[in-house]
């Protein structure tokens, strides 16, 4: 139990952070003048938001090692933790679909005139989304993308389903082997909803922080 739930903590930390940087890079794509990087970061969330994240856990753990040239595939089936690095991939490139457009929709979100001021000062474009856009739409879009990552958090027990040895995994080899599935499962749920409920609780410091940050600066400027 120990060690599937330092594995799930795990999958859950490098997911989130990593789903976080590429959902940045593709909701910038998707707001971008350039149609070309448009259409791929369109591209992109249209197919991992449509189709299920258990999916790809499945075509990264079987398919994408037999389509990988030479004995590629065959190193990474022999690779212990090969369905580790599976799971992060997977629900990587599933989570940062909505990430991506919880980002589009808070860059969406930043007032015109926010824009032209950081034009109007000389700012390069990505100098504009580093100072300006970026900084105003991870405030508006906090309680979302913490949803969104508790979600994801709670998405690790999918992972089970190619032999990741993470909590739920563990939960039913515990059942399996000593029959006490009664006590396995009930630690199981308690875990799940103390770290669901301790990330909710941060996620509304978070926010009432920076209510009171916005309001202080915003009385400052008056």
């Amino acid at each position: 139990m120990i060690t599937g739930v330092k594995i799930t903590i795990l999958i859950a930390v490098v997911t989130s952070v990593l789903s976080l940087l590429f959902g940045t890079v593709i909701a910038v794509m998707r707001n971008s003048r350039i149609k070309p990087l448009r259409f791929i970061g369109k591209l992109y969330v249209e197919i991992f938001r449509n189709i299920p994240g258990l999916f790809w856990l499945l075509f990264f753990y079987f398919v994408f090692p037999e389509i990988l040239p030479f004995d590629l595939g065959k190193k990474l089936n022999a690779y212990p933790y090969y369905p580790i690095v599976a799971s992060i991939i997977g629900l990587t490139l599933d989570n940062t679909s909505y990430v991506s457009d919880i980002l589009r929709s808070g860059l969406l979100a930043v007032p015109k005139g926010q824009r032209e001021a950081a034009i109007s000062t000389g700012l390069s474009r990505v100098q504009q989304y580093q100072y300006v856009m970026l900084p105003q739409t991870f405030r508006k879009i906090l309680p979302p993308l913490g949803t969104r990552m508790i979600h994801n958090f709670k998405n690790t027990s999918l992972c089970m389903a190619i032999t990741t040895p993470e909590l739920m995994w563990a939960t039913q080899q515990i059942e399996s082997i000593t029959f006490r599935g009664l006590e396995a499962t009930t630690i199981a749920t308690l875990f799940y909803i103390l770290i669901s409920l301790s990330l909710g609780a941060i996620i509304i410091l978070l926010e009432k922080y920076y209510k009171i940050d916005i309001a202080s600066i915003t009385k400052m400027e008056a």
